[in-house]
């Protein structure tokens, strides 16, 4: 299109952009003008008073034409001139910045030629001919980059071995480092991979700012012909030993609709896991999720991959690696019931194996006495359900059973609330005849809580015991509580097979931000919800309104050996508990990097009451993977209560270990649950390694430059000399000779000859 665009106006399209249109017909023009118009009104006046065989419309018709020849020919008298800035020969600098990161091997050129081999042959090799003209007329800077950029002497000297490509700061590096000349502009060739953190808009409101027009070279395929790419990979990052959870890895395609594809989780050297996709036709995104039970104690590499499909010609993004901490702890959780009945006894049964669990009950057997069960030491719950903040706050969830809202103090029922949405508790509510609306916690800070309804309950009303089925939803077949055999299929076959338990509740529908994981169904009546659970505040609340789930032990269709009760409990609590945080809990923002990446650890403190603490800066104590410690004292984050972060540069290769701990006042250490980093090649290059046009296209227009192709670059020798930046001079181009004024002029003459001759007017 340039070349068509340049033949009918003689000048690259950039000429336009830039330049201002002026007049240099001067007083003679005007003369001229003025006679030809004259001339023109009286010719006119007679072409209409003249009849003949012609009518109105033809008249009218040869008047239009006429008078479009007449105007364009006065325009031309008055010599219209376009004043462009063009850059002094010699006298500026320009900067070439060649990609040197990985994604510059990808063989998607012309011939199967790699990105790299264009910005060697065009940048680098002898006699060619877009350097030459760059170099006539400017004097050429060239550079390689890709997490920053550095001065080479030629193109040749690329390795393409970087591992990551910041387009911000390479061309901030390079402004930088030709700030004392005349910059005319800079010339970015790259295939527009960005896997920077940081935002681009800053550096291109600064190039803008200073009259620093980029030019792009896009190089490489904008889309492959066929692909297959892991786009992300999700994990719960802590795990307890032996727990189930769900690996989603997000996929997207290009022509291999249609195929099912394996999508494997590989682990401890073996494989714990995998799944058979169906990949959708339309190529658009689709999400596995395949289930792992890790058991080892401590950090786990997962690593999510996809077979290379033949015809792929990237493989290396067919696979992502994540990091999940596997601890070995034991969850306390107490379990507060109203009244003597079997769920209690059964429930406490069915987890006392676990030892990731430990399930402390307190009963209430008559007024003001207690039975307590599983306590640490003779005081605990002494007294009953805790009245403190930090009593309660010290277990990790907390079940209800048939207890009414009565009973609580103001008080409990809002510390109850803030277990949840404060502490980052999780609290499960079972059915019962003194619970939910039946019990009276309608209209109290735990009703909002609920992750159901109280709609239609009232204490006091006896509500008709209500069979239920147990029937897992989708979103239930998806969560670790519901997996009780080997596969989704199997444990919704499971589900329906088991016992039907009752309810004494009558809730509502599960609340807006709630998901139902299994619904309860009955023969003669309306659904209703069996499990629901939903986010309230940093915890996590569940409720089963059911009474009597130890039937799915005792009913006389379950064998003796059957262990499907122990196994929903079991998973129940583990899911319940181990979201909740400790008082001092630690992250980082990234578990993958690269080595020379900096490692941000991020550290929450809390007291015994979980409010925020700003004066105990915690120490990370960092073990590299050579076994190198490092102490990195935590420094408060003043945009957040009870935060502070802390970091260190990734120098090694390998696994890195970061321990938190804290002095909180004359109490113990308090430490946070180990995290791990794994610093080396991430593959970042190859994921989305297709040509970024719309960012490149975004650069060039941001700053006043232009986006080009391997096939269009040709033309940016000539663009760029018409800059405003640097030292420049004025051009005139005169416009009155393009080769458009005489096809226009001819067509305009043939035009009127062809209609004269058409109408019978010759």
């Amino acid at each position: 299109m340039d070349s068509l665009f340049e033949f009918l106006f003689t000048y690259r399209p950039v000429v336009f952009s830039r330049g201002h249109l002026v007049w240099l017909g001067g007083p003679l023009a005007w003369g001229v003008a003025a006679i030809v118009l004259l001339g023109s009104a009286v010719a006119l006046r007679t072409y209409f008073r003249v009849g003949g065989r012609s009518s109105a419309r033809d008249r009218a018709i040869l008047v239009a034409l006429r008078s479009a020849l007449v105007l364009l020919i006065l325009v031309l008298l008055f010599r219209p001139t376009l004043v462009v800035p063009a850059a002094v020969p010699q006298r500026n600098v320009i900067g070439v910045l060649l990609d040197d990161s990985r994604s510059m091997q990808i063989a998607d050129g012309d011939s199967a030629s790699s990105r790299g081999a264009f910005a060697r042959a065009t940048f680098g090799a002898a006699g060619s001919p877009l350097l030459d003209a760059l170099a006539e007329r400017f004097l050429v800077r060239i550079f390689r980059f890709d997490r920053h950029a550095g001065r080479i002497t030629s193109a040749d000297d690329l390795t393409h071995a970087g591992d990551g490509s910041h387009l911000g700061a390479v061309l901030e590096d390079a402004r930088r480092d030709l700030t004392t000349a005349p910059l005319a502009g800079l010339v970015l060739v790259t295939d527009g991979a960005d896997n920077a953190d940081s935002s681009l808009t800053p550096t291109l409101l600064g190039l803008k700012t200073r009259g620093v027009p980029v030019y792009t070279i896009g190089v490489g395929k904008d889309r492959f012909d066929r692909d297959i790419e892991v786009t992300r990979v999700d994990a719960p990052r802590t795990v307890l030993s032996g727990s189930s959870i769900f690996v989603e890895a997000d996929l997207r395609h290009t022509g291999l609709g249609g195929r099912t594809v394996p999508v494997v989780v590989e682990g401890d050297g073996g494989i714990l896991g995998s799944v058979d996709l169906l990949l959708p036709a339309d190529g658009r995104a689709v999400t596995a999720r395949v289930r792992v039970t890790p058991t080892a104690p401590g950090p786990l590499s997962l690593t999510v991959r996809v077979p290379e499909q033949a015809g792929e010609i990237v493989s290396r993004n067919n696979r992502r690696d994540l990091l999940v901490s596997v601890v070995q702890r034991r969850e306390k959780i107490l379990y507060f019931e109203g009244e003597p009945r079997y769920e209690f006894g059964f429930l406490r049964r069915a987890v006392a194996g676990d030892s990731a669990l430990q399930v402390v009950g307190l009963l209430r057997s008559a007024e003001h006495k207690y039975l307590r069960l599983g306590v640490d030491d003779s005081l605990e719950l002494l007294s009953g359900f805790p009245t403190r903040r930090e009593d309660l706050f010290a277990y990790r969830a907390l079940i209800l059973g048939s207890v009414e809202a009565s009973f609580f103090t103001a008080d409990q029922l809002r510390m109850i609330a803030d277990f949840v949405s404060v502490r980052g508790g999780g609290l499960l509510a079972l059915g019962g005849r003194r619970a939910y609306g039946e019990g009276g916690f309608a209209g109290t800070p735990v009703e909002d809580v609920y992750p159901v309804s109280l709609a239609g309950s009232s204490p006091g009303v006896e509500v008709p015991v209500i069979a239920l089925g147990a029937r897992a939803t989708p979103a239930g077949l998806l969560n670790p509580v519901a997996q009780l055999a080997g596969t989704p299929d199997s444990s919704a076959q499971r589900w329906l097979g088991l016992p039907v338990l009752t309810s004494v509740n009558r809730v509502g529908g599960p609340k807006p931000g709630a998901t139902v994981l299994l619904q309860g169904t009955n023969n003669g009546g309306d659904a209703q919800v069996l499990l629901a659970h939903q986010r309230f505040g940093r915890g996590k609340a569940v409720g089963l309104p059911v009474q009597d789930t130890w039937i799915w032990q005792m009913h006389a269709d379950i064998p003796v050996e059957d262990q499907t009760h122990e196994t929903f409990w079991r998973q129940l609590l583990r899911w319940l508990a181990e979201s909740s945080p400790a008082r001092v809990t630690a992250s980082v923002t990234r578990d993958q990097v690269s080595v020379g990446e900096a490692i941000v650890v991020e550290a929450e403190v809390r007291d015994a009451a979980y409010n925020a603490v700003n004066g105990a800066p915690p120490v990370a104590h960092v073990t590299t993977p050579t076994g190198r410690l490092l102490d990195l004292p935590m420094e408060w984050a003043v945009d957040r209560d009870g935060v502070y972060r802390a970091r260190v540069t990734a120098t090694e290769e390998g696994r890195y270990a970061i321990d938190v701990r804290t002095e909180a006042g004359t109490e113990d250490s308090l430490r946070a649950e180990p995290v791990y980093v794994r610093a080396g090649d991430q593959g970042r290059e190859f994921f989305g390694a297709e040509r970024q046009e719309p960012l490149l296209r975004r650069i060039a227009s941001e700053t006043g430059g232009r986006y080009y192709t391997p096939a269009t670059a040709a033309g940016l020798a000539e663009d760029i000399v018409y800059t405003e930046a640097g030292v420049t001079v004025l051009e005139e181009k005169d416009l009155w000779n393009m080769p458009i004024i005489f096809l226009l002029l001819l067509g305009l003459v043939g035009a009127e000859w062809a209609f004269r001759r058409n109408r019978g007017l010759a």
